[in-house]
Parts: C-alpha cells; sequence; structure tokens
C-alpha cells in the first residue's frame, strides 16, 4: 500500500465478546514490532460506537510513539454483528422482506425460504411474488417482463408496509437485465426502499443466490444503522479518513458498499485471523510463497483455515450454511473444533479428554488459576510451564496465579494431555492439507499457548508477536479486489477462450484500479474456465483481481464515500445493539435430533402401501446420491420439492412391484418411468417447473391411456427422487413402484435395462420431452435406442439444456423383466444406515454401516479412504470427464476417472508408480463418500482436501448376466476396451421395505 509522509493505518476486529484494535505504521512493517504502534482488547459493548471510540482514543493516547489524529490514513473495520443477528435469529435486527422471482413458469414448487429454519422463516418471510422474467443459459428470455404485473406486486408490497425487497431472476448474474428493470420499478414507487438484486449478491446456483440475497436485504437497515454508528464515532475522534470494512475474502470495501450488501463481511473475522497472521510472519523464509496453515484458538474454539499462496485464505468450493441458511456465497474454509483455553479436561484413571465443552468466557472464575473448581486446558498448559521450564513461561505467568496449579498434575497426566490436545490439533490440521507434504503452522489467538511447539505435519509452528490481535491486524492490511464472470459461446475458429480470459482479466485489473488500487501492485489470483455441460461450445469465465490500497487516492473519494453513509444513515445513528430473539427457541429442528432413527418404522397401510414420511425422505435423499456413483444430479432441490409437498399435506405412495397388478386396469397396464435430461448447471439454476406433467400429458394424449403407475428413469442420484414427485396427489396421484432402470445412475439415456433385454425393436418410442416452458417434444418412432439419445441431446440445445422425458408405458410383465427391483428400498436403508450412524456419533463406522445395508461383505467393499489431492476436468459431447486423486495416509493413492459418473477405481502405491491396479470398474457401482458426514460427494463437488471414503457395491445381476448388459453398461461402453471386468462381489437384492414393515403395526405417524 501506499502512504504519504507519516500516515498509519488502525485495524478494529468487533466481535460478540471482545473488541481487538491496533494501530499500525506502514513505513515500519519491516521492523522487529512489524509497524504495531500501540494494541488494545476490550469487552465490546452493546452500543458498538462507544466501544470503537473509547478502544481508538486508547490507541491514540496510549501509544508510544506520537501519532496526530491526521495520521491516521484509513480505519479498517471486522464485525461478526451481521452474521450474529442470522444466527440469533434476531427479529430485533432483522427486517421483513419481500422477495421477486423473475422465474416465469418455473420454480413454484421451491417457494422463496424453502430451506430456511422455520423460527427464521417467521421473522424474514414478508411476501412472495412469482413474475414474468429470466433468461435461459444462453441469454435467450424465458418470459419478458411484464410491467403491470410488477406493478400489481409493487401495490401488494405497500399495502404490507415492508421496506427490504429482494429481487432474483433467472441466470441474472450472466443476463442482469431482467433485475435491474424491476428494481428501476420497485425503487420509483417505493421511494427509500431497501432492494438489493441477486446478481450483485452472488453466481449461479438459483436458491443458494436467493437466500444470500434475502438475508442481505433483511440486515441492510441494521447494517447501515452499525456502519453508520462507526464512522459517526471515528468522526468524533476527530478522524477524517475513509472507513472500510473487511470482506469474507479478506479484502476490503468502503462503508457505502458494505452498507448495500453487508453479506460481504460476514465471515471476515476468521479471513482477517489468518491474514493478520500471515503478515506478522512475513519475515520468516520457511513462510514465503508457501501455503500456510492458520490455527486460530480461542476460549472454546479452534478454527483452522488454510491461507494460499495468493496470501488470501482457500474458499469453501461449492455452498456455505450461516444460521441453517444454505448459500453459495465465498466463504473461507475454515475447520472448527471443541479445543480452547476453557476447555474442560477431566482426568479419569489412565485417559484424559479435553474439551469440546468450555467454560468459556467464565474461565476468570472457574479455572483452577483463578481460583475456581474446573480443571481447564490453561491450567494443565501453566502447570507444565512452572514444573517444567520453558521458553513460554513469562507469558504464562501472567495468566492468573500460576503457584495454584503448581504441582498439581502427575507427569503421566501432563504427557497424556499433550498427547491428546496434538493428537486434535494434527487432526483437524491433516483435514485442512492439501498435499501430505508439512506446511508451516502459524498458531493465533487467545488461547493458542495451550498449543505445543512441535506438531506433526508441520515444517515450522510459529507464535508471531501480536497474536493476540491478529484480527484486527488482518483488517488493517485487507486489499480492494474485483470480480468478472461470463458464460460465452465460443465457436470452433472463432475466437479463444483465452482471449476471453484475457478480456475479462483486463476489465477486472482497470476495474480494481478504478476503485482505488495502486496499479503497479494489482494482480489476477484467480482464473477459471469452465465448460457448461450439454450446452455446446458454452462455458463459465471468472477471473478474480486484487491490489494494494492507495489510501491517498481513497481519501480524495472520502467526503464522496462520506456523504453515502450519512445519506443512508439519516435517522439510523447509534450503535445501540438490542437483541429480541423471541423466535431462538422455536427454530425448527430437524429430525434427526429428536427421532430415533434405529427404532423407526415406515408406514405401511392396509392396502400394503408405504405412505412417503418426511423421515423416509431424509433417508431416500441421502442414499439416492450414494447410488448415483456421482453422477445423476445433486438431489437437493428435488429434495425441497417433495419435502413442501409433505408439508402441505401430500400423500405419496410406493408399492410392492408384485402388488403391481392391482393397479392395473386391463391385463397390460401403463407403467412409465420419468426423469429429466441436461445440465447440472442449469437445474441448478432454472429450477424446476411443470417439465415431466407437460410430458406425461403429450404422451397419453399420443397413446390415448394415462399411466396407472410410476417409477424414476434412474435411482441414483435427484433423478431417483422423480417417481415420488410424480406418484404425489398433488401431482400425478398414482402409486411409484419400488424399482428403477439402472439400479444407478449412467450418464446416457440409452444405458438402461430394457436396452439390454429389448431383441431388435427400440424401447425408447414413443417417449416425451418438455422445457415446461410450453415446448414439448414427442419422438415417435425411432431406428435405435441410441437415435432417441441423439435426438434428445440436440434438442437440448435449443430447449434451455435441461427437460423433462417421460418414457414408454410398459407392462407389468415388461417392469418385472427390465427393472432392477427394490432400489427405493435400498436407498432408503443406505439414508437410514448413515443417518443412524450419525446420530450415535459413529462416524468412524460409517463405511461398515453402508455395507450391512447393502447386503453385507459379499455384495460391497470399501476400497479406500484419504484425502482428495488432485481433480481434472474437461468436457466431451456434453459430459463432464476427468479424474479424481485419492491420497492414503501411507501414501497409496486412488485414481477414479469419471463420465458424469465415477468409470472405475486404479490402484496406485505411490506418486511413481507408473503401472496402476485397477481394482473396480462399471457395472460395478463405485462411490465417493465424504467421510465425515456419509453423504456423496458427486463428481461437480470433487475438491482438494476433501476426506472420503470409496465403496464398491455390486450391480444388479442383469447387467452382469448377459453378454450385453455388459456391453452397454461396463468398460467397453465407456471405450475401455482393454479393461476386464471383475465383479467385486456378489449381488444381494435389496429387502422390500413393505414386505419388511408391512406385517408389523406402525405406530409412527407418516
Amino acid at each position: 500500500m501506499t502512504v504519504q509522509n507519516r500516515q498509519v493505518l488502525i485495524g478494529v476486529d468487533v466481535g460478540g465478546t471482545n473488541t481487538d484494535s491496533v494501530l499500525l505504521d506502514p513505513n515500519e512493517f519491516d521492523q522487529e514490532h512489524r509497524g504495531v504502534l500501540a494494541w488494545n482488547k476490550s469487552v465490546t459493548t452493546n452500543d458498538v460506537s462507544e466501544g470503537i471510540e473509547a478502544a481508538i482514543a486508547k490507541l491514540l493516547d496510549e501509544s508510544t510513539h506520537t501519532v496526530n489524529r491526521s495520521d491516521v490514513a484509513a480505519v479498517a473495520i471486522g464485525t461478526t454483528h451481521f452474521i450474529n443477528a442470522v444466527i440469533e435469529q434476531d427479529q430485533g435486527r432483522l427486517e421483513r422482506v419481500a422477495v421477486l422471482r423473475l422465474c416465469g413458469p418455473y420454480s413454484k414448487a421451491m417457494p422463496p425460504f424453502s430451506d430456511f429454519p422455520e423460527g427464521l422463516k417467521a421473522i424474514l418471510d414478508g411476501y412472495q411474488g412469482f413474475l414474468n422474467g429470466g433468461h435461459h443459459v444462453d441469454g435467450q428470455e424465458i418470459q419478458p417482463v411484464d410491467e403491470q404485473e410488477v406493478l400489481q406486486h409493487v401495490a401488494e408490497i405497500k399495502k404490507l408496509g415492508l421496506q427490504a425487497v429482494a429481487v432474483t431472476g433467472v441466470f441474472s448474474p450472466m443476463t442482469p437485465v431482467h433485475e435491474q428493470k424491476v428494481a428501476e420499478i420497485v425503487q420509483r414507487e417505493i421511494p427509500g426502499v431497501q432492494l438489493v438484486m441477486s446478481h450483485e449478491v452472488s453466481g449461479i446456483g438459483y436458491l443458494e443466490r436467493e437466500n444470500a440475497t434475502i438475508l442481505n436485504a433483511a440486515i441492510m437497515s441494521f447494517a447501515q444503522k452499525i456502519i453508520t454508528s462507526f464512522t459517526m464515532a471515528i468522526q468524533r475522534q476527530g478522524l477524517k479518513c475513509p472507513v472500510v470494512l473487511s470482506q469474507n475474502d479478506g479484502t476490503i470495501i468502503t462503508a457505502a458498499e458494505a452498507m448495500n450488501t453487508p453479506i460481504r463481511t460476514f465471515s471476515s473475522g476468521a479471513t482477517n485471523s489468518m491474514r493478520g497472521a500471515a503478515f506478522l510472519c512475513s519475515k520468516e523464509k520457511e513462510t514465503h510463497g508457501k501455503s500456510i496453515m492458520v490455527v486460530d484458538v480461542g476460549g472454546t474454539t479452534t478454527d483452522v483455515g488454510l491461507l494460499l499462496p495468493s496470501g488470501f485464505p482457500r474458499q469453501s468450493s461449492s455452498y456455505s450454511i450461516v444460521g441453517g441458511v444454505r448459500m453459495n456465497f465465498s466463504m473461507p474454509h475454515v475447520e472448527s473444533i471443541g479445543l480452547g483455553g476453557g476447555s474442560i479436561v477431566r482426568i479419569n484413571d489412565n485417559e484424559i479428554s479435553i474439551g469440546p465443552d468450555s467454560v468459556g468466557n467464565n474461565i476468570a472464575k472457574a479455572a483452577l488459576v483463578f481460583g475456581g473448581d474446573t480443571v481447564t486446558a490453561t491450567d494443565v498448559t501453566i502447570a507444565k510451564a512452572v514444573d517444567e521450564p520453558s521458553t513460554f513461561v513469562d507469558a504464562l505467568h501472567k495468566i492468573g496465579t500460576p503457584q495454584l496449579v503448581e504441582g498439581k498434575f502427575t507427569s503421566s497426566v501432563k504427557t497424556m494431555f499433550d498427547a491428546g490436545l496434538k493428537r486434535k490439533v494434527e487432526s483437524v490440521i491433516d483435514r485442512m492439507k492439501t498435499s501430505p507434504d508439512p506446511l508451516p503452522v502459524l498458531l493465533v489467538g487467545g488461547g493458542s499457548f495451550i498449543v505445543p511447539d512441535e506438531l506433526n505435519g508441520a515444517s515450522k509452528v510459529f507464535r508471531p508477536p501480536y497474536f493476540g490481535v491478529a484480527n484486527a491486524i488482518g483488517a488493517a492490511m485487507g486489499k480492494l479486489s474485483t470480480e468478472a464472470h461470463s458464460i460465452q459461446v465460443v465457436l470452433p475458429g472463432v475466437g479463444s477462450r483465452e482471449a476471453i480470459s484475457d478480456e475479462l482479466k483486463n476489465q477486472a485489473m482497470e476495474a480494481v484500479i478504478a476503485k482505488g488500487a495502486i496499479k503497479s501492485s494489482v494482480s489476477v489470483v484467480d482464473v477459471r474456465v469452465d465448460a457448461v455441460p450439454y450446452v455446446p461450445n458454452t462455458f463459465s469465465f471468472y477471473v478474480k483481481a486484487v491490489g494494494d490500497v492507495d489510501y491517498n487516492q481513497m481519501k480524495t473519494a472520502f467526503a464522496v464515500d462520506t456523504t453515502k453513509v450519512e445519506e443512508n444513515g439519516t435517522a439510523q445513528s447509534g450503535g445501540s445493539v438490542t437483541k429480541r430473539s423471541t423466535f431462538d427457541k422455536q427454530e425448527f429442528v430437524k429430525t434427526e435430533e429428536t427421532m430415533d432413527y434405529s427404532t423407526y418404522k415406515p408406514f405401511i397401510n392396509e392396502n400394503r402401501e408405504w405412505i412417503l414420511s418426511q423421515v423416509d425422505l431424509d433417508f431416500l435423499s441421502i442414499g439416492v446420491y450414494i447410488l448415483g456413483c456421482g453422477g445423476g444430479g445433486h438431489p437437493y432441490s428435488h429434495y425441497l420439492e417433495v419435502r413442501n409437498m409433505l408439508r402441505q399435506g401430500a400423500t405419496i405412495r410406493i408399492i410392492d412391484m408384485d402388488d403391481l397388478p392391482k393397479y392395473i386396469t386391463d391385463e397390460k397396464g401403463s407403467i412409465v418411468s420419468v426423469g429429466y435430461a441436461g445440465s447440472p448447471t442449469v437445474s441448478a439454476e432454472r429450477l424446476a417447473g411443470n417439465e415431466l406433467w407437460e410430458a406425461n400429458e403429450l404422451l397419453a394424449q399420443f397413446i390415448g391411456k394415462r399411466p396407472e403407475a410410476v417409477y424414476p428413469l434412474e435411482i441414483g442420484g435427484g433423478n431417483g427422487l422423480q417417481g415420488i414427485f410424480c406418484a404425489s396427489d398433488k401431482q400425478w396421484n398414482v402409486p411409484t413402484v419400488d424399482c428403477d432402470l439402472m439400479g444407478r445412475a449412467y450418464p446416457t439415456h440409452w444405458q438402461t435395462l430394457p436396452v439390454v433385454f429389448n431383441e431388435g425393436k427400440p424401447y425408447f418410442a414413443p417417449c416425451t420431452m418438455s422445457d415446461g416452458n410450453g415446448n414439448t417434444v414427442l419422438i415417435a418412432q425411432t431406428k435405435s435406442d441410441l437415435h432417441s439419445e441423439k435426438i434428445i441431446r440436440a434438442s437440448l440445445s435449443e430447449l434451455g439444456a435441461s427437460v423433462g422425458v417421460v418414457n414408454p408405458p410398459m407392462t407389468v410383465d415388461q417392469v418385472k423383466d427390465t427393472t432392477v427391483k427394490n432400489t427405493v428400498s435400498q436407498a432408503w436403508r443406505i439414508g437410514r444406515a448413515v443417518m443412524i450412524a450419525r446420530q450415535k456419533s459413529e462416524i468412524n463406522m460409517l463405511p461398515r454401516r453402508i455395507i450391512d445395508a447393502v447386503g453385507g461383505d459379499r455384495s460391497a467393499k470399501q476400497l479406500f479412504a484419504g484425502k482428495i489431492v488432485s481433480v481434472d476436468k474437461y468436457l466431451f459431447k456434453g459430459h463432464v470427464y476427468g479424474e479424481v486423486v485419492i491420497e492414503s495416509e501411507n501414501g497409496q493413492q486412488m485414481l477414479i476417472p469419471f463420465k458424469n459418473e465415477n468409470i472405475l477405481c486404479k490402484l496406485r502405491q505411490g506418486r511413481d508408480d507408473q503401472n496402476p491396479k485397477i481394482v473396480c470398474s462399471v457395472p460395478d457401482l463405485i462411490s465417493v463418500i465424504d467421510a465425515d458426514t456419509g453423504e456423496a460427494v458427486g463428481t461437480p463437488d470433487y475438491r482438494y482436501g476433501l476426506v472420503v471414503f470409496v465403496l464398491a457395491i455390486a450391480p444388479s445381476d442383469r447387467w452382469t448376466s448377459t453378454p450385453k448388459g455388459l456391453e452397454i453398461g461396463g468398460p467397453k461402453a465407456f471405450d475401455l476396451d482393454d479393461v476386464e471386468y471383475r465383479p467385486i462381489g456378489e449381488y444381494t437384492e435389496p429387502m422390500s421395505v413393505i414386505k419388511e414393515y408391512a406385517t408389523v403395526p406402525s405406530r409412527t405417524a407418516p
């Protein structure tokens, strides 16, 4: 950063408990004291402005250096107040929000707030409007905006007196014009409204982006009040300088910008600690140009994050959850464990436990060293320092009365304490690492003195000076940043991806310079180019640029920014925070926290119909993704669709295949399979509409008969829930059969059992597909099933890259002969096994529990366990191809190539092994599973550092009993002619849930 003359920076971190502040001189960063002129730690006051004012006054007045208030170039603030308001469900700080969706015919089964905790939804849900508008992935309109329709919704919002509005449009991050048009109308009709457009908040992923937009709108009024109080407090101290706030990624934004998007500051605390620690250790050669592990130890928890060579934290790759709300907003990837200075230590014979519970902020009364009667990690650490002199004794002697713990613990207790504490810290560090190579570890935070100087996996452990206020230092060290993203068509021979990337880089760098960055310091820190599946020649581009702050230039713009702050903060001054969390005890509690899953019984009625409950749905949503073998689409949005119907009183019936004749009105029957085809990118943004309903109507019209039952095309992934969705009495009102056409997920439509067993005649005609927006297509006849596949894929580019498909009706005999039986039951059993293991805290037993659920060791095996260390992806003919590499603690590696789904597993004895052994291949089911949750990791979600285990499950013998089955579902179908299929085990037919529980009276209401 550039400053003229003697100019200093002030960093402030306002937490829920403490306010930390620091005074820095950039001209002395290379000195022993790292430019720290003064620092202060105090208790956060109810009126945060008073606390900040007092902290700054103390910094300036008590500094041993002569500092004039005119020397202060900027004040940078990080705060947890906004995220705390959401987590605590504080209606005193949150506004009710009107949500206007520009979605056309889509997403109505998943209204806004669908996955909010009930207490938070009750506070925030002010109004929901579904409007014409939105765009397809290629920029074409779904429907044009109807101004009269917008005005009707605005009139309703005005009647309700709502002042916070969120506008969310389909694919608005790529084409924002509809959001902008609606925003203009709303602002014209409701002067002073707090309005947020979703394209200014985050990127692709409609539900998650809308959630973030709603939270941003809800917190804006409170943010303006608090940020105004910040600036006023600073002005009262005689400081005439810019006020900036820390963002989640470690960069800064002006106070005026933060008022508009306070959500960008939600998780800045962890980032500030990491960047502050890195700065304090920047003179250490071992940290130069390397990733650095930062361990931030507080009184109750330890947060561990990875700082990349760019100087910024590694971000969570897919989505994050704040206060129970799922968002795709960029947050630092941080692992937290229950370990801190106040962790309670329990000693029992030859065992010792440390935490996870803590005395917290009561440590000054509870801990032994303060005269209390509770043994804490602080007590044992200080006792070690007193009994065994070390280089850290002086600092520890300042905590409480060390003599109170002198000789208190035996040497064996201290040895066990050291081993247990090291094991906890080393374990979380290992989970966060992206390679087995040792990394520098920086210890910060008020409780970091409990961590030893040597840790396995650390090349060196550093304790930076001023470690207790590293978060405030990180706030002061923030840089400026900007992002540029676009989805564009790149035709062969016309333009190039590199040229588009270069253009976006230039745009991003120019934008960050315009914000006030020093031109010579600007660099591009992130570039991503991803093909959009099933959308020909279409790519998603993302660029991020950062630069050091030129505070002299920023001061020039300070008057403008101050005016914006004062305008936004009019009648909102004063930083008093009064909590009114009257809903916190009413927050919706997930069923897994209240029900004993091991004794749960599904409800089977007198007609032997399994009536789906929400618990059953929870089980299924986990099980179908594990059976998806990495593909099939994430089931989350489809899970919400079905859950919403259940909560509205819908009845969903599942029947056993043996009972199917009871539902048939003639000798043959009409039973159809359903699912979606197309791009996962599109399905994550353009939420489902009436695609399956419209496709079904056309098919029924063509064949002259409506379906009498339904079942999923594939049980794997999101498609595995489409049978129960269509079966609802709020949809088709027919039963769904406990079966599917694959027993898993495959990347193409024709890789199904009817194609295996149909001799000569194509199966997939007649079939229908719909985009849910007025375009419905009938494939009446084709030469082969492969041609049907090609027709569907070719149509996708004209139908928005996602369609619902209804396949030709089957007879009862065809269903029995050409489907995989009881796969809904199998998914249910897998999900149930995972939920029971989690409920009983048997996370280490997850592989065993899942294996037992699918038939035991004769039918499934754990192939590997380790951490993802490499992911490579590319696009070919609409499918995502790639390879993921997983590495174990002993250095072995498992390589898993995938084509949407996982294809085979190769075991390598080490990185230098050039001849890996194939240990499993399709049609065996290969599932990569998160070792911490037991939930499947889809191929789009593979990311560095994720700890996983790999399971192989024997497929239905209908795939393996004939040469044609192996030809369509085995290695040769993936052009792996040199791979010989060797089965992992023997298939065990899943036990029908209906047959198991129909004779057992159920006492559990559906």
